[in-house]
């Protein structure tokens, strides 16, 4: 995974959202004011969201890495949102599992952006408590960024 798809001006530190629906709506809006996505993104991303759901039970919160199909793409990029409270999110594999998720990176790759290393990698830091507990505590979205930029696992 490229260090580079992790943007600062994708970085939202506590989204105020009610649901996951208005996350997808607000972040959609934000990945087409910069142009990183198409208009098809928001209908697929939400399509895919809630046939394969992306909740995981990380400890101490629950993280979603919700992504949509490689067409509805203009450039990769992972978003990487705090919320302000968690919100209800099904737990990936199990449909009838409502996680409470606060953190969300919100993927768009493509086949070789190489996404299967990118989920392996940021599956292993998001099972690291030291990781979550510092994505917990960073008070800024410029230390929030600079603590996702220096994952471990990342190539430049």
């Amino acid at each position: 995974m490229q260090r580079d798809m992790i943007r600062r001006d994708l970085v939202q530190l506590d989204l105020d959202v009610a649901d996951r629906d208005e996350f997808f709506d607000r972040a959609v809006d934000e990945l087409l004011r910069l142009g990183c996505v198409k208009e098809s993104f928001r209908e697929a991303i939400k399509t895919r969201e809630s046939t394969f759901p992306t909740a995981l039970p990380t400890q101490p919160e629950a993280v979603a890495i919700p992504h949509a199909d490689p067409e509805h793409l203009n450039e990769p990029f992972i978003m990487a949102v705090r919320l302000k409270t968690p919100v209800g999110w099904q737990e990936m594999g199990r449909n009838d599992s409502t996680l409470l998720v606060r953190f969300v990176f919100l993927l768009g790759f493509t086949r070789t952006d190489g996404h299967v290393k990118l989920l392996q990698v940021l599956l292993k830091n998001l099972q690291k408590p030291e990781f979550m507990a510092s994505l917990d505590s960073a008070t800024t979205a410029d230390e929030y960024f600079t603590i996702v930029h220096a994952m471990r696992g990342l190539s430049d």
